[in-house]
């Protein structure tokens, strides 16, 4: 790990990013490029629900002089409802356990077993994917997720547009892996992390939107460290609501981009200052 560092106040920083180490397009190299040529100071790449990427991001944040806070995102659960749990470790440290890591190796495991459940059953419907390494090209042709088996029916023909494909997908078993948010927070605060609550303002597909009051019952339950305030689909109207929130209960406020791909939303240049009191409970000081 490497030690505290000080940033300006107007230092670029995004700390929500995802590459091809869960269900982004960004080969990590690409996206380091991408970072550095736009001057961005520290990142966190927080790949789905394994910590696999850590080696290879933290080597190339620190080739392009880039900080890289170790994280990854927790596909959790809470009361029946999805929740997203960003758990992030100082850099000085890293994670000092592996509680958080067998949590996570849980969720994937259960995802992955799904996802070849729904396959095989395409398989023994009779569909054939001769084009699957062509089609999955960000993971060589490998399965990572469900809706990789709807990619390969819509893109071999099965299915005439993705809401047909994410049907087939459903009726053949889909079944969504979520970890208990109590126990991810538990493990994350285990391993020396801080655990904040995702993009609470989205609310399409298997995401769920937690408003204000909701997040008021969630806190009484769960000892999140903080929320992501500054995401780009929240509104001015909830970014207002997030940080009133985050002030009464003394939470702390993070800011991402949630990018997964070169093609559509790329990395977004928060400035350091707006989010100081994360960064320097993850070892990064804000120059004043």
């Amino acid at each position: 790990m490497t030690t505290a560092q000080t940033l300006p106040p107007d230092a670029p920083v995004d700390l929500h990013l995802h590459t091809r180490y869960s269900d982004g397009d960004w080969r990590p190299s690409d996206l380091f490029d991408a970072l550095a040529q736009a001057g961005f100071r520290a990142v966190s790449v927080v790949d789905h629900d394994q910590m696999d990427h850590l080696p290879e991001v933290l080597a190339l944040g620190d080739a392009r002089g880039i900080v890289v806070i170790p994280g990854t995102e927790v596909t959790t659960e809470w009361r029946g409802l999805a929740a997203h749990l960003l758990c992030y470790a100082p850099i000085t440290t890293g994670f000092t356990s592996d509680a958080l890591r067998a949590v996570v190796d849980d969720t994937r495991a259960r995802m992955l077993a799904n996802t070849q459940m729904i396959y095989d059953a395409m398989l023994a419907r009779g569909y054939r994917f001769p084009r699957q390494r062509e089609v999955l090209v960000a993971s060589d042709g490998q399965l990572r997720r469900a809706v990789d088996v709807g990619t390969l029916l819509l893109a071999h023909g099965y299915a005439v547009g993705p809401g047909e494909a994410q049907q087939m997908v459903i009726e053949a078993g889909y079944q969504q892996a979520l970890a208990p948010i109590e126990r991810a927070v538990t493990a994350a605060h285990a391993s020396g992390a801080l655990a904040i609550l995702a993009h609470p303002g989205r609310g399409e597909g298997e995401i769920h939107r937690y408003e204000p009051e909701a997040i008021e019952t969630l806190l009484g339950e769960i000892p999140l460290d903080g929320i992501e305030v500054y995401y780009p689909t929240h509104s001015t109207q909830q970014i207002a609501a997030c940080e009133a929130l985050a002030a009464r209960h003394g939470l702390l406020i993070s800011a991402g981009s949630d990018s997964h791909t070169p093609n559509r939303r790329l990395p977004v240049a928060y400035p350091a200052q707006r989010i100081a009191p994360l960064l320097e409970r993850l070892g990064l000081c804000i120059a004043r």
